[in-house]
């Protein structure tokens, strides 16, 4: 009905600008998810790009306005929160929006994610705009990755932080330093 290439997608299924959306084969949802994209330069065409092989559970929200990558074979979980924009800029620098202005007045700031092949999300986790998650990596539930994550790792945390590293001489997890 939505794509014919996926493997499953419950309803209800809200997907907004479809036209701006790549997904791959095989890709399973939950019930209640919401993908939306709605480019800041229309003339880029996709916005949101998903991989072969991603399962994404209930209730999850990605938006995208700039990039967002997912990598395949993806696992998340339910509840989760992925955004490349926020409403205004806050960097610190003069242009920043004033506190006064409305939120829905100010301009959306963008910053790309990639979200790298063999990820998993867990429960609540939030995936905030100009991350990149490495390939292979393990957010923990209720973590907020607000930076970017290296390859092969276990982060948990707010902000989410390594705690363990994948060691491929002993096969074995460990634990993690920087």
């Amino acid at each position: 009905m939505f794509f014919s290439n996926a493997r499953l997608i419950r309803l209800p299924f809200d997907i907004r600008n479809k036209r701006y959306i790549k997904i791959g084969d095989h890709f399973t949802t939950g019930f209640g998810c919401r993908i939306e994209a709605f480019p800041l330069n229309k003339k880029n065409g996709i916005c949101l790009t998903i991989g072969k092989n991603v399962e994404i559970n209930d209730y999850v929200h990605i938006a995208a306005v700039q990039s967002v990558h997912i990598g395949d074979n993806v696992l998340m979980a339910s509840k989760i929160y992925i955004s490349d924009c926020l409403h205004g800029s806050y960097s610190g620098n003069e242009n920043d929006d004033h506190p006064n202005t409305p939120p829905n007045d100010r301009k959306f700031s963008a910053k790309s994610i990639i979200i790298n092949d063999n990820v998993w999300l867990g429960e609540f986790v939030t995936v905030l705009p100009g991350v990149t998650i490495g390939k292979g990596t393990i957010v923990g539930a209720n973590s907020v990755v607000a930076k970017s994550l290296p390859d092969y790792v276990v982060a948990v945390g707010i902000p989410a932080k390594p705690i363990k590293s994948f060691n491929f001489e002993s096969q074995r997890w460990e634990k993690y330093i920087s």
